[in-house]
């Protein structure tokens, strides 16, 4: 999947409005994501991932950070409101976003690099590996 593919089925799933804010959030949510995941198991999905994408996964830290899943929707709401093109309006709205994100992730990466992902993180993340409601047409 290249860079635009990507960027396109987020703003497709979050309903975004321009390429500028799919990316900002995008771009939020690997961050963070970089953060909370083991260098290992980061640089696994950024292997998979598009040019860029990549790099955005795995450029934060060495070490895998503990913080709540509150913290993580947090974080990302306060990286994503400094993206150029970014609407996002609260945490809420974050986390929808988030969702977005990581629904399109587990179709561009492995399924097992996913999981493996997803077993680092405490019962409380998987809210936000919940695919979204989405219209029909939508990838």
């Amino acid at each position: 999947m290249r860079k635009e593919e990507f960027i396109s089925a987020v703003k497709r799933r979050t309903e975004l409005d321009s390429d500028d804010a799919a990316y900002a959030a995008t771009n939020a949510t690997l961050e963070v994501l970089g953060q909370r995941l083991t260098e290992g198991e980061a640089e696994n999905i950024a292997s998979q991932l598009p040019t860029r994408l990549d790099e955005t996964l795995t450029g934060e830290s060495a070490e895998a950070e503990e913080f709540s899943v509150e913290e993580f929707v947090e974080r990302v709401f306060e990286r994503e409101r400094e993206g150029a093109g970014s609407s996002v309006a609260d945490t809420d709205e974050a986390e929808q976003h988030i969702r977005g994100v990581t629904s399109v992730l587990g179709n561009a990466v492995s399924g097992s690099e996913l999981e493996d992902a997803r077993n680092q993180l405490p019962s409380e993340f998987e809210a936000l590996f919940e695919p979204l409601n989405m219209s029909e047409g939508q990838l």
